[in-house]
């Protein structure tokens, strides 16, 4: 536990040295303040025609910041190992004082559990501030899906896309090309649980798979990461 903790501790370190620590504020800031900016103008247009309710307000809120905390994510996820491995991908071995487990389990300690952590408070900021802006309305018809559900939904996304985007740049030894699957793998995600919402059949054993399946990519990617240099 000593080793997560010091290789998480020096992945924070790298973060703070290239000021990519900073990324973390824009879902915490700008998701809850995008929101409400959202919440504001669909009041002013209303007289046109078009009624925000509270629950779409919510859901409209999430996906702000659920949509920048991705972006975060992707990015932190594509850096924290494609780019050390990019720099060392001449090399024909790559050996390590330690444990690589223990080097790859710190990262993503950090790197998961940070991004996850900012949306769980960005996300949960979205409530009071739709209540103030849109208050509930008794007439309120229901909204699409219960805002709570797409609140657990986005934290299973972030997950999967966190993990698997570590997983495509162990493989590719790439940022970059990292970063592009793990928008592909996002873009893929999106369009299934769109057509599943259209169809009215989507429930929460959606994020369950995704939550699976980013699991089980971690798996491999700490055996594919142990054997590197085989």
């Amino acid at each position: 536990m000593s080793a997560l903790v010091a290789n998480a501790r020096w992945e924070l370190l790298r973060w703070v040295r290239s000021r990519r620590i900073f990324l973390l504020v824009i879902p915490l800031l700008a998701g809850p303040i995008g929101s409400a900016i959202a919440f504001l103008y669909f009041r002013h247009v209303q007289a046109n025609g078009t009624v925000l309710t509270n629950g779409t307000a919510l859901l409209l809120g999430l996906f702000v910041t659920g949509g920048l905390s991705a972006m975060v994510t992707l990015d932190l996820a594509a850096l924290s190992e494609g780019e050390e491995l990019s720099r060392r991908s001449h090399l024909l071995s790559l050996s390590l004082p330690q444990s690589r487990a223990e080097v790859l389990g710190g990262r993503l300690l950090l790197v998961l559990g940070s991004t996850l952590a900012i949306f769980a408070v960005a996300g949960a900021l979205v409530w009071p501030i739709a209540s103030l802006v849109v208050p509930v309305q008794p007439t309120d018809p229901a909204a699409l899906f219960p805002p709570f559900h797409l609140y657990e939904g986005i934290l299973a996304l972030l997950f999967f896309l966190g993990a698997s985007t570590v997983t495509a740049s162990i493989i590719t030894r790439s940022a970059s090309e990292a970063l592009v699957a793990g928008v592909l793998a996002g873009v893929v995600t999106a369009s299934a649980a769109g057509y599943l919402t259209y169809l009215h059949q989507i429930t929460m054993v959606f994020p369950a798979v995704l939550l699976v399946v980013g699991a089980v990519a971690l798996g491999w990617a700490f055996t594919r990461f142990e054997a590197l240099d085989t």
